[in-house]
């Protein structure tokens, strides 16, 4: 291939991607809506993380209110899109994930 021929294959392209992007048929942007702030001055307080028991208030199970034993159970190895995986923590001090397909999954 000639550089030419390169060069025009690559105006081309080039031209195509613009023309889509003028005429809006690219891929949309995503357009995220955050929920209203919670936790600042004059703001509703913010809802604890849901629980194995519940919505994450004292009485129901939350995360804070949580045993030993609870927490081992979470640490135990587990099915993973048909793959039995073995969560550990992360060499270099950030939290724990395990391995799957050579990729690291944070947990």
């Amino acid at each position: 291939m000639n550089v030419t021929g390169l060069a025009a294959k690559a105006s081309t392209l080039v031209g195509g991607f613009a023309l889509a992007g003028l005429l809006g048929l690219g891929l949309g942007s995503a357009a995220a809506a955050p929920g209203q702030p919670c936790g600042a001055p004059n703001t509703p307080a913010c809802q604890g993380a849901p629980g194995p028991g519940g919505s994450g208030s004292p009485g129901q199970g939350g995360w804070q209110n949580r045993g030993m034993d609870q927490g081992r159970a979470d640490h135990q190895p587990f099915n993973y899109n048909g793959q039995q995986v073995h969560p550990l923590p992360a060499g270099n001090g950030d939290g724990w994930g395990f391995w799957f397909l050579g990729r690291w999954i944070r947990l």
